[in-house]
């Protein structure tokens, strides 16, 4: 492998990795230099035993308490100390200060240790400098100390070799970094677990997942065993990818290798089984974790919470929680609001009631409600038509320290606008200019809200302006649901050639495609002004057409144009 320029020389000319004009200065000059600088600070002392020295190293290092300053307070007595600290202690600090994330004070240390003659590095210094170089993005400079380290004589290990991989995947350089890795063992120095999981996990990033599988079958093949880290990454790197079967053969096939499954494992699982709608699997292995005494975390059950709820499985959603203390959890303001939002989403009234029941429980646990939580109720009461009392709930924000934000104004204006009635949508519009009042900025789903309740009705002509401003002045460019519900009320209306006009404009030069909802109410406004070879054209095209093939019909388009023939006796 071709090594970049070198930074760093050896030994016998340390004072070379700083600037000419320190060539000549003495280790005393050096430690005042960078006094001046303001590099170190506090005042200059130092241990006179060897032991000492070593051992107060270690014991700041292992402090909870080191931070940067100590690290200059340390290295400040290790600079002036004779006898000079060993290599041991320099390495101690180097990675100390490496886990406070200062990658740049790693070099510096580095620098003027070896510069005041007080350093002579080993293979763990250059390891820890490589790996510091990595992390800051200088693969050039991490390069550079690993020519310093062969011109040393000394012998490339895994640890050096390992960061400059992770460093080469980081820089998107796959192809270096995998080159690198394969030649390893010509390097004399075999791969180990650590080594593999940063190969593994770098594929899984770039959804190279299957390359990541091939590396873990290489492992095996050179006697290597996969370790639950390396497995982990793999099943999170398949999930990833959707993936979900392959992920869960794995894990079965991770248990059938001996290799122990941790909470790690089986939170990655189910949190992303319940996100894409697979509950049976995810209940099945949260139940085979309950029974083996795996403690999960808190945001993987609320995780299970929410899917339930997106699942419309309220009621085991709520037994799970009511289960909480078997578990050993308590639930938070987040498993609250997941269960109240849950609810609320639903437009029987019952069931919006048992949303308010469990916002009771909440209170009376000793839990203070968020503008989340309101926002769940508001739209709960605007959903079975209660707009009043959530407008009332609304006024009430400022006795409770909240600030309604877009979404409770969004919520409350879409209440209004979808009773139909010339009343109830003039409200929609004041509760829309007390939110310009109040300095709130209204997003796309405000201004569909608006166009809805125009368009229910009848004021198509406004909606159509608003559209239109929307697109040109308002700086919210409608979406297709937009368009979308303007094509409904124009259909509504009987202008149905306009709605057709429309339609065409939004694919060629609106910018914003059609989809099924659309192309399936502008065939039923065909339908109710009795074109039904128009529809049945339409519905032609949305198999056939190049312009709109990708838009297949579903099942609500078919029974449309069915019972409209059926309507019309055809």
């Amino acid at each position: 492998m071709t090594l970049i320029h070198i930074f760093f020389l050896c030994p016998r000319r340390p004072n070379s990795f700083f600037p000419a004009v320190f060539h000549r200065i003495q280790k005393i000059r050096l430690y005042r230099y960078y006094s001046q600088r303001s590099f170190l600070s506090g005042e200059l002392g130092s241990i006179p035993s060897f032991h000492q020295l070593e051992t107060h190293v270690r014991t700041q290092c292992s402090s909870l308490n080191f931070d940067n300053n100590a690290a200059i307070k340390l290295f400040d007595v290790m600079l002036s100390s004779n006898p000079s600290p060993s290599v041991s202690s320099f390495n101690t600090l180097l990675t100390r200060v490496g886990r406070l994330e200062d990658y740049p004070f790693v070099l510096s240390i580095y620098r003027t240790a070896l510069g005041a003659g007080i350093l002579s590095p080993n293979i763990y210094t250059h390891g820890i400098l490589i790996n510091s170089c990595c992390h800051m993005g200088r693969l050039d400079v991490g390069f550079g100390v690993l020519g310093d380290l062969i011109k040393r004589g000394w012998n490339l290990n895994v640890v050096v070799l390992s960061s400059l991989i992770d460093g080469l995947f980081k820089q998107y350089r796959v192809q270096d970094a995998m080159e690198l890795f394969k030649k390893m063992p010509e390097l004399e120095c075999s791969p180990r677990p650590i080594t593999y999981l940063i190969v593994i996990t770098h594929l899984g990033k770039i959804y190279q997942i299957e390359s990541g599988l091939a590396v873990l079958g290489c492992m095996m093949k050179s006697g290597g065993w996969p370790n639950t880290a390396i497995f982990n990454t793999l099943i999170y790197g398949f999930f990833k990818s959707k993936k979900i079967f392959d992920a869960i053969n794995l894990l079965r096939r991770m248990l059938d290798m001996g290799c122990t499954a941790d909470s790690i494992t089986y939170n990655t699982i189910i949190i992303y089984c319940f996100q894409n709608n697979f509950f049976d699997i995810g209940f099945g292995i949260f139940t085979k974790v309950v029974k083996d005494g795996i403690t999960l975390s808190v945001e993987t059950v609320n995780s299970l919470i929410h899917g339930l709820c997106q699942a419309d499985k309220l009621f085991e959603a709520t037994s799970l929680v009511l289960r909480f203390l078997e578990f050993d959890f308590v639930p938070d303001v987040f498993t609250y609001s997941t269960l109240i939002n849950g609810y609320c989403r639903s437009s029987d009234a019952h069931t919006v009631r048992l949303g308010f029941r469990v916002f009771g429980e909440m209170l009376k646990k000793g839990h203070h409600p968020n503008t989340v939580v309101y926002n769940a109720l508001i739209k709960g009461l605007c959903a079975i038509n209660r707009v009043g009392e959530a407008a009332a709930l609304v006024l009430r924000f400022p006795k409770m320290d909240f600030t309604p934000n877009v979404i409770t104004y969004g919520t409350l204006i879409n209440g209004y606008c979808k009773n139909n009635k010339n009343r109830t949508v003039e409200l929609g519009f004041r509760v829309f200019g007390e939110m310009l009042k109040r300095g709130h900025c209204p997003n796309t789903i405000v201004y569909n809200a608006l166009v809805k309740g125009l368009c229910a009705i009848n004021r198509v002509d406004e909606a159509s302006v608003l559209v239109d401003k929307m697109y040109s002045k308002l700086g919210y460019p409608p979406n297709v649901i937009t368009y979308t519900t303007l094509i409904k009320g124009l259909c509504t209306v009987n202008r149905v050639d306009e709605a057709g006009v429309l339609v065409d404009k939004m694919h060629d030069k609106l910018g914003c495609s059609p989809d099924v909802i659309t192309y399936t109410t502008l065939i039923n406004g065909l339908c109710c002004v009795g074109d039904t070879q128009g529809a049945l054209k339409l519905l032609r095209d949305m198999g056939s057409n190049k312009k709109i093939h990708w838009c297949k019909p579903d099942k609500v388009t078919y029974l449309t144009i069915i019972y409209s023939l059926c309507r019309l006796g055809r």
